[in-house]
């Protein structure tokens, strides 16, 4: 096995996280504290005896045998770490330029594992990974890893001290209506209210005391508000529509659980989420004999997209459901990780909900497929108008699930006309998934093997080839490493791109200046204001473009004047200050976002495909 072997290794395994470590003193301290974040996380690649330099990668001399005695010694040692969850082929030495390596795949535990923590306290011995790498978990992440370990679902805990009266008795008529309508003849109909409520999980009793009480379930599908919250204060329902796809614009339609205008509970949430959700859709009409069939596939994949997140979400985490509808795309937002590895969902067939109490519930109405085949029919949905694949990601700190459904063309012709641009004569020698991988580049700002895999029914290893192959031709550039890598064109692009009225995000980027009371009147002042922005903007980044090394304290104060201009996103703070994407986020943005200096423009989903920053005075001026 030689280098280029070795590289190989790194961008296999699923795609997965990498960490190199030289080991040159023995078996490192800090392997533990990988194996933990690895194992909590999505799973990684540990190489011992491989020394990293920026992106370039060096076998040194170890004595692997060693290596890896004394690691099969520490992982099965309860002293050392709470459980092994590898298997002999998960460890392997491996040579590389005649010099022996030690190669360990940690999988994604099991959510029963979870926490996987060092010593005796998951309090203190619990690691997930993130883009800057290993990080001690918190109280509040070790606690949720905690809870989904239970085989008792949250949803079906009885609160004893919690009953009818705290019910909105008209969510419950309607559910009784719904499902007396689609059931007839369904012998739960003439049952008493309590007997009723009772036989569909909404009402429980304790067995040790006889006790009866709404289970959480009942609660949150036909509680009021108020009751709710009283119980899960972090409780909180949203939805907003935009009507227009620039960015920054206001919301034109905003429901939340909490301004007393509707019960708040999840059962109303969904009928008056799921009508605007699939109003004004821009899709082809079906015929059924001779008749217009007005609920298509999409209809049924939006629905199933909305019961999915009320079903899956962790009730006890930040920052409640949020659900988007914006001209080109819908997304669906929910507290908590996925209970079953990523890869695993995007497959489908098996499912693992937070809250099978509330997915039954929804079945009962007729809402809700079988468990298990919910993205499947959503892609299948997607496929079908050609539309790009969905995308379905976690993010943690805190734990989120977020599932992106765009309404764009898999190759949009604009996005094939601007490659065809830059490259000339050199496009005709692109095969169909180059085009695919740089149409995706320039329509989602980057792209990911992950990503990649859901877009192609291609495997990651073969992705992988693909993606090196553009960055050897100078098409891509790879930002971070392993499963954290993000490829976005390169300069060349860039610079096709400053004259492109299709590209020219740093004059027409988000811009919340121009919404509000004067948003009307556009026209060629705005464009004259666009080119004065553009000048400005340029002017300010001038110094950076031209010295590659600069103080850190002159790049803060360029940044900060850039972003008090209007809200920028990392991609046009790179254009504009001539640096890699990656080391800007991790040296400057990141530290400048936690000093308060920087204020996100979609604070409630920092991975916001749109997100851009601002200075602080100019985001209290904005809100």
């Amino acid at each position: 096995m030689d280098a280029k072997d070795l590289l190989r290794i790194i961008e296999d395994g699923e795609n997965a996280e990498l960490e190199c470590k030289a080991a040159k003193g023995g078996l490192p301290k800090d392997v533990w504290e990988t194996y933990s974040a690895f194992a909590n996380t999505n799973g990684g690649i540990i190489l011992l005896g491989v020394e990293q330099k920026g992106q370039e990668f060096f076998p040194v001399d170890v004595d692997a045998k060693k290596l890896v005695k004394d690691f099969w010694d520490g992982i099965n040692n309860p002293q050392r770490i709470s459980k092994n969850i590898l298997v002999d082929r998960n460890v392997e030495i491996i040579e590389v330029d005649g010099k022996e390596i030690v190669k360990i795949y940690v999988p994604r535990a099991s959510r029963e594992d979870k926490p996987i923590y060092i010593g005796h306290n998951p309090f203190t011995g619990t690691y997930r990974r993130n883009y800057e790498g290993d990080y001690k978990c918190t109280k509040e992440e070790v606690q949720r890893m905690i809870a989904d370990q239970s085989p008792i679902p949250q949803d079906s805990k009885v609160l004893p001290n919690y009953g009818l009266n705290d019910l909105n008795m008209e969510s419950v008529r309607s559910y009784r209506n719904r499902f007396s309508s689609l059931k007839p003849d369904h012998p739960w109909n003439g049952l008493e209210l309590k007997d009723f409520l009772y036989k569909i999980g909404a009402l429980g009793r304790l067995r040790e005391t006889n006790e009866e009480g709404l289970t959480l379930a009942g609660l949150l599908m036909f509680g009021e508000e108020r009751s709710i919250t009283e119980y899960l204060p972090q409780y909180f329902l949203e939805y907003r529509e935009k009507s227009s796809d620039v960015p920054g614009e206001r919301w034109t339609d905003r429901i939340i659980s909490s301004d007393g205008t509707w019960s708040g509970n999840l059962y109303d949430f969904y009928f008056k989420v799921i009508r605007r959700l699939t109003d004004d859709l821009n899709i082809p009409f079906q015929m059924e004999g001779l008749f217009r069939k007005d609920d298509t596939r999409v209809h049924a994949a939006l629905r199933e997209a909305l019961v999915n997140t009320l079903a899956h979400a962790d009730y006890y985490g930040r920052r409640g459901i949020v659900i988007e509808k914006e001209k080109m795309l819908f997304r669906f937002s929910n507290p908590g990780v996925l209970r079953i590895p990523l890869q695993q969902a995007l497959k489908g067939g098996i499912s693992d909900p937070r809250n099978p109490t509330i997915f039954k519930m929804f079945m009962l109405i007729g809402l809700g497929e079988r468990a298990g085949s919910g993205i499947e029919n959503i892609h299948l949905a997607w496929k079908e108008q050609h539309w790009t694949a969905p995308e379905l990601i976690e993010e943690f700190q805190p734990d989120r699930t977020i599932l992106t459904l765009r309404t764009t063309s898999l190759l949009p012709q604009e996005s094939v006309d601007f490659l065809k641009a830059v490259l000339g004569k050199h496009y005709k020698f692109l095969t169909n998934d180059e085009v695919l991988i740089l149409v995706t580049a320039h329509q989602e700002n980057y792209v990911t093997n992950t990503r990649l895999q859901s877009l192609t029914d291609k495997k990651s290893d073969e992705i992988s080839k693909l993606l090196s192959g553009l960055v050897e031709k100078g098409y891509l550039e790879p930002n971070g490493q392993g499963r954290g890598t993000k490829y976005t064109l390169t300069e060349m692009f860039h610079q096709k791109s400053i004259g492109n009225s299709r590209y020219n995000r740093i004059s027409s980027g988000p811009n919340v200046n121009n919404s509000g009371p004067n948003a009307a009147n556009s026209g060629p002042n705005e464009n004259e204001q666009t080119k004065d922005h553009e000048k400005v903007l340029l002017d300010i980044s001038e110094l950076a473009r031209k010295k590659k090394r600069l103080n850190p304290s002159e790049m803060d104060e360029i940044i900060l004047n850039l972003c008090a201009i209007k809200p920028l996103t990392l991609k046009e703070l790179s254009q504009l200050l001539n640096r890699q994407m990656d080391p800007l986020r991790k040296k400057y943005i990141s530290r400048l976002l936690k000093e308060g200096k920087l204020e996100p423009l979609y604070p409630e989903q920092i991975n916001h495909p749109k997100q851009a920053y601002m200075t602080r005075s100019l985001f209290i001026n904005q809100h």
